[in-house]
């Protein structure tokens, strides 16, 4: 046997490697082309979730810092965050079977990308109303982060050990409760003599932040479930 390319023959052991890898029959390409190979959805949400995390540390470094240029990152984080959410709902589409059920990983899909999409609406609200972050923004920004890494912890463990990802919810969904009461407190502060257009301008923020605590916790919610029925 000979190499087609150069003529010159092939040594014993690679004519008996070409002799063993074989095309796929028609049957077989037929049946990979009708049922393709399903895709790794913890391994996409994961993915996800690990950008919701990287786009919470950003807001929080722009809550210390308040630059334009991570601003900027922010900008960016949500457009790579809207390329994740599509391919993860193009793979979900596509998917011939899924290793839990469809509507969970919808679910998930979105309230991670929802998460992001608060954090972007808090930085345009900053910017459009010249607003500094103070004290209580900060203060929530980190709790949400806090509860951002919980949550990405949890979607890591759901294709190796579920049962982690209980914790990892409590934790998040603790985060959200934690949050409600820097809420309240926040507005309890701020609301205090006469109201002035700064006070109603700071209200905005705030709201901002808790809707995304929201989010945090419905995506804490699909996490539970999801680990649920895996164990």
């Amino acid at each position: 046997m000979t190499d087609q390319k150069t003529n010159t023959p092939l040594p014993q052991q690679a004519q008996q490697t070409r002799q063993l890898v074989k095309k796929p029959g028609l049957f077989q390409r037929l049946i990979n082309r009708m049922i393709p190979t399903p895709a790794d959805f913890f391994g996409l949400l994961a993915e996800q979730s690990a950008m919701v995390t990287e786009t919470l540390r950003n807001l929080d470094l722009y809550m210390q810092h308040s630059d334009i240029q991570t601003a900027n990152i922010l900008s960016e984080d949500e457009h790579a965050a809207d390329s994740l959410k599509i391919r993860n709902l193009h793979q979900l589409n596509r998917a011939f079977s899924t290793p839990i059920d469809r509507e969970d990983i919808y679910r998930a899909i979105e309230s991670l990308d929802w998460i992001i999409t608060h954090c972007k609406s808090t930085i345009n609200e900053l910017l459009d109303l010249d607003v500094e972050p103070d004290s209580h923004m900060q203060a929530i920004c980190k709790e949400l982060l806090q509860g951002s890494e919980a949550l990405q912890q949890g979607f890591e463990a759901l294709a190796v050990y579920p049962a982690a990802a209980e914790e990892a919810a409590h934790n998040a969904r603790h985060s959200h409760r934690k949050i409600e009461r820097l809420y309240r407190h926040s507005l309890a502060e701020l609301f205090q003599g006469e109201v002035t257009t700064e006070m109603l301008k700071k209200r905005e923020i705030y709201h901002h932040l808790m809707d995304g605590s929201r989010k945090l916790h419905a995506a804490a919610n699909v996490l539970h479930d999801i680990m649920v029925k895996l164990i």
